[in-house]
């Protein structure tokens, strides 16, 4: 059999309503728009009629619907605004589900263009100064503030405008600037262990060059963000 599972006939069904304006359309027309979604599907499974049901298909997306019903997910026959017979309605529950996946999956997506963007970074960076590193605090420095996931974790988190002066390389300088920015440590890398475990969240911010160079320009005693955010303020 070439049905699909009944968590992507689920899936398929709220998308398909939560899509529609205003999130209801006729069983029908639900058989047919999800059968465009699954090419395999057999003339028998979409024909041949099954039990109580207009065919083995249109059986399994009824047995998909009764799930999303019980989840509250779907409206039950009678219930809704303006029911009607064989029409299937999304509740607001629905709506909400779907609407937090797609941000979730652009989340994904866009913590993969980071991630790749800052490799990119990395990768330049190396061969720029690659004879330039070796002291210990200068090889921790490295791995910190050039391991992708750490960098591009916190660049998810605290964005691409400067923490300090509100700078944005994308503003300024189109699209050859966007998503550039660079990442700054709360904490000075030179009191790290080999051991320490960074938090993006709590330990990171983020920077544009000028600020970072000038928080780094006396290195016995780096700025804090907060005595850097007070020259900007004093400008």
């Amino acid at each position: 059999m070439s049905i699909p599972n009944d968590e992507i006939i689920k899936q398929e069904l709220l998308d398909l309503l939560a899509h529609v304006s205003d999130g209801r359309l006729h069983v029908h027309k639900i058989y047919d728009e999800l059968a465009k979604l699954h090419p395999e599907l057999t003339l028998q499974e979409l024909k041949d009629p099954y039990r109580n049901s207009k065919s083995i298909w249109a059986n399994r997306v009824q047995f998909a619907r009764l799930h999303l019903v019980q989840g509250k997910l779907l409206y039950r026959d009678g219930d809704g605004p303006n029911p009607s017979r064989g029409v299937w309605i999304i509740t607001d529950a629905g709506r909400k589900r779907v609407e937090a996946q797609e941000t979730d999956s652009m989340n994904a997506v866009e913590k993969a263009r980071i991630e790749t963007t800052v490799e990119e970074e990395i990768s330049a960076l190396q061969r720029e100064d690659e004879y330039f590193e070796g002291r210990r605090a200068e090889r921790l420095s490295s791995f910190y503030e050039r391991n992708p996931k750490l960098r591009a974790a916190a660049i998810m988190i605290h964005g691409t405008t400067c923490a300090a002066c509100g700078f944005n390389f994308g503003l300024s300088y189109g699209e050859h600037g966007l998503g550039y920015i660079e990442v700054h440590h709360l904490k000075p890398v030179s009191t790290f262990t080999e051991g320490t475990q960074v938090d993006p969240e709590n330990d990171m911010t983020v920077l544009c060059s000028n600020c970072h160079r000038m928080i780094h320009r006396k290195k016995s005693k780096p700025l804090s963000l907060n005595e850097l955010r007070t020259l900007v303020d004093m400008r």
